[in-house]
């Protein structure tokens, strides 16, 4: 059921007494769950909805192109650029801790290797999909020691608002993405493609629902876009997703600060 909440319809659990509790517990027949919980605002043809998700679990999904060749190329300019060994088998999947998901614009983050990554994310809520925006800010230097671990050790930037899958898969493939990222005081276009590039919804969720388990109420990073002139670390990143047909835009941007890796 929904109801009506400041001109805008309101979609999932009760609004809290508290606004910053973040998590909480569920029962279920494994054991106690620990549920996250976000806000977003789902941008419609007809309107907004706000949703208040509760999330179990956060994936980064790697090597996710669609086109097997550049994979490859990517691949080789990881294990090229940053050391990183190639993987096992492709797509990889990460899981994350649900905490590394934020909102927040101004993060900082250990040392001046890290970087964001543009991403279509899809968030799964009592088994409808909704699609958005995100960065898969990782550290470079850690990711050629363990690639698990440069994923979990970064915030998980996702813009605050959503499109409702259903309202866009029938052009899914002319979306596009990009990122800016700002060096040395100068905004430089760093990713650019289109979700043709990207394995589709489907298959990122069969890989997940074989290899992981059946999901619902998660949070996914799908894989991203070649960067256009190599790895660059900037102070500012900014990325959107943009629907040409039906004319509207996700975007969002945060301030990465380098904090010093050495002790005091």
């Amino acid at each position: 059921m929904s109801i009506t909440t400041e001109g805008r319809r309101h979609t999932g659990f009760k609004e809290k007494a508290d606004p910053s509790a973040g998590v909480k517990d569920i029962n279920s027949r494994e054991g106690k769950i620990k549920m996250s919980q976000m806000r977003f605002t789902v941008l419609g043809r007809t309107g907004e909805t706000v949703l208040d998700l509760e999330y179990e679990r956060v994936f980064a999904i790697g090597y996710a192109g669609r086109d097997m060749e550049k994979t490859m190329e990517h691949i080789r300019e990881l294990e090229r650029e940053l050391g990183v060994p190639a993987p096992k088998k492709i797509p990889t999947i990460f899981q994350c801790g649900n905490y590394v998901l934020t909102q927040e614009r101004e993060l900082t983050f250990v040392g001046d290797k890290t970087c964001g990554e543009v991403e279509y994310v899809i968030v799964l809520c009592h088994g409808k999909i909704y699609i958005g925006v995100g960065s898969d800010h990782t550290d470079r230097e850690l990711e050629a020691v363990n690639v698990p671990k440069a994923k979990q050790i970064c915030a998980k930037p996702i813009c605050a608002s959503l499109w409702d899958y259903e309202e866009i898969k029938d052009h899914w493939d002319e979306i596009r993405l990009r990122s800016w990222q700002t060096v040395g005081g100068e905004e430089i276009l760093y990713q650019e493609g289109t979700l043709r590039d990207i394995l589709p919804v489907e298959t990122i969720l069969k890989e997940l629902n074989e290899r992981v388990g059946a999901v619902d109420n998660c949070v996914i990073f799908s894989g991203t876009v070649p960067v256009k002139n190599g790895f660059r670390f900037g102070s500012n990143f900014r990325y959107e997703m943009e629907d040409e047909i039906l004319g509207r835009k996700l975007s969002a941007d945060y301030n990465a600060e380098a904090i010093s890796e050495e002790e005091r």
